[in-house]
């Protein structure tokens, strides 16, 4: 028979991306199989750290033949998982009418490939079944037949064909309307899986999962997918390297057991055995209650309270949000005013995209992290736009007194709103930015969280607000444990005017900023910082260039942005 190709889609993981491909490489057929990576493009949001990595994955794709034939797709532009799946395996499928598919997260088994080929060419020509799973919900002491069905789809490691694709509606909304003109809400659910309401949110956008899609179409079919007794496959996406899912890798490889031998694929009617429909259903019920327990607990003890299979079809794979999940952000125009639930508080956001960005430095990457053993830390947010720095300080120390300043009268606006929601005490914030003197200067507003002083603008420029303006030196009386300062060019300034009294602050944080058309001063900072004491460590995440003699990148004015930490010697 003519073997199913195989379709992975990658982005910026290369380990899981190597891993994913060593696996399918051993498989018994891979070496007369077809293989196609599509490669998706950089986010607008994406960091130093992301292109790289996504260099890194489209190295490794390319390194090895990994199959009988190769054939890889780079983007240019960031699709996100689901249009890349929608788009490249409709390309695929239309060529070879069936298709195998995985992401990189997708270790599979020694017989995998010839598990899911069987699969396809038995029952091809019953369109009853609309496709194949390669992973199995629970082990094999649950169910007696060697494959069974459900009346849901599992996207992991799946395989399907041309007709049966061809029917699905990835229109959220005209599955919603005909879900309704059904009235088969509570229906779609399964288990404690509640589909309806996930295509609700996809619907709203906030979700983008292109599988809800797929379980709705072939649900209005009355189709059913193919699942193995074991499961030939394995997710290794649970390190918090996929939907800011943070699980110790360790737990999963222990629980997530790969078969490593033949199926026994005896051809099976095409009807549901309700046992094994109400073991899954009671199975899915059970994990998800315990799922209600303290979040905290169970992501510190998650071997024992936690089913894997619930956990990622409720968070990964059909995108039901975790808290702190903003990937439907990267489809809503940048400038347009939105609200986001950010560690279970709704806060209001100016800009998707500069929202992204600072989110993965505070909470993912967490730049500002640092350690003290005072009781009620003492710390100064310069540039705080609208709080993430100042919640982030509140979250690691609930006790710390924070004081936030921010400039721009609009921006001060959000921030004091997204502050009130926490109730969060002992924080105050200051509608004033950072300067050597109190004054008044032009400020030149960009609506995120690029704001500008225009200290030496003496022309009455319209588009430029005046805004009050302050001298740290007051606020500098006690022990400072931490300094942040992100304020947009101010910083040089800032530093000059208190070096005297940088020996009362512990750690300290600048961001510097070169202006393409201005003197850099990054030297006169350096100084400053080595004369209080400081040892400096300092990192490029924003504004950077890879060839600066040739090709010497410039945005928004700025040729090179730093990152510089202080941390306080010992005298």
């Amino acid at each position: 028979m003519e073997l199913a190709p195989i379709v992975l889609f990658v982005y910026n993981r290369p380990w899981h991306t190597e891993k994913t491909l060593f696996a399918l490489q051993s498989n018994v057929l891979a070496n007369q199989s077809v293989l196609y990576v599509y490669c998706d493009g950089p986010k607008v949001s994406a960091t130093t750290e992301d292109l790289k990595n996504i260099d890194s994955v489209r190295r490794i794709v390319k390194q090895n033949t990994w199959c009988k034939k190769v054939i890889v797709m780079e983007r240019d532009n960031n699709l996100g998982l689901a249009k890349s799946v929608i788009q490249g395996v409709s390309e695929v499928i239309e060529k070879h009418d069936n298709v195998i598919v995985l992401e990189d997260d997708i270790v599979t088994s020694t017989y995998f490939l010839t598990y899911m080929n069987d699969a396809l060419n038995m029952y091809r020509a019953n369109q009853d079944v609309f496709g194949i799973s390669g992973y199995s919900f629970f082990s094999s002491k649950k169910v007696n037949k060697d494959t069974y069905f459900l009346p849901i789809m599992s996207s992991w490691g799946y395989a399907t064909w041309a007709d049966r694709w061809r029917t699905v509606n990835f229109n959220g909304l005209e599955c919603l309307k005909k879900v309704q003109e059904n009235k088969i809400f509570n229906k779609l659910d399964f288990g404690n899986i509640k589909y309806y309401q996930m295509l609700v949110d996809q619907t709203k956008g906030r979700n983008d999962s292109w599988a809800v899609l797929f379980y709705i179409s072939m649900f209005l079919q009355h189709k059913l997918f193919l699942y193995p007794k074991y499961s030939l496959l394995k997710n290794i996406g649970f390190d918090g390297s996929g939907v800011h899912y943070d699980v110790n890798l360790n737990f999963v490889k222990a629980n997530f057991k790969i078969y490593n031998s033949k199926i026994k694929m005896d051809k099976q009617p095409v009807v549901l055995d309700q046992s094994v429909v109400k073991k899954v259903k009671n199975h899915l019920q059970a994990s998800t209650k315990k799922s209600t327990l303290n979040k905290n607990y169970i992501k510190n003890k998650i071997a024992s309270y936690l089913a894997p299979e619930i956990k990622t079809f409720l968070k990964r794979k059909f995108k039901i949000k975790s808290p702190n999940d903003f990937s439907f952000l990267n489809q809503i125009p940048r400038y347009k005013k939105t609200s986001i639930s950010l560690n279970n508080q709704e806060i209001t956001i100016p800009d998707s995209a500069s929202f992204l960005f600072m989110y993965n430095e505070i909470f993912k990457t967490q730049i500002y992290k640092f350690e003290t053993e005072s009781k009620k830390p003492y710390i100064i947010d310069g540039g705080a736009n609208i709080g993430l720095a100042t919640i982030y300080f509140k979250i690691l120390y609930p006790n710390s007194n924070v004081v936030a300043f921010e400039p721009d009268p609009d921006i001060f606006n959000i921030l004091e709103s997204n502050i009130k929601t926490y109730n969060f005490k002992d924080v105050d914030i200051v509608n004033k930015g950072l300067w050597s003197e109190e004054t008044v200067l032009k400020f030149q507003s960009e609506g995120a969280d690029a704001g500008l002083l225009h200290a030496f603008d003496k022309s009455d420029n319209s588009n430029l607000k005046s805004v009050a303006v302050t001298s740290l030196k007051p606020y500098l009386q006690k022990t400072v444990d931490f300094l942040k300062l992100d304020i947009e060019g101010a910083e040089t300034n800032v530093l000059k005017n208190i070096a005297n009294d940088l020996d009362k602050v512990r750690c300290i944080f600048v961001e510097y900023h070169s202006y393409a058309e201005q003197d850099q001063t990054l030297d006169q900072i350096i100084n400053i910082l080595k004369q209080s004491n400081f040892r400096l460590y300092i990192s490029s995440p924003g504004v950077s260039s890879k060839s600066p003699f040739v090709d010497l990148k410039v945005y928004k004015g700025m040729d090179m942005q730093l990152n510089i930490y202080g941390f306080k010697k010992d005298k």
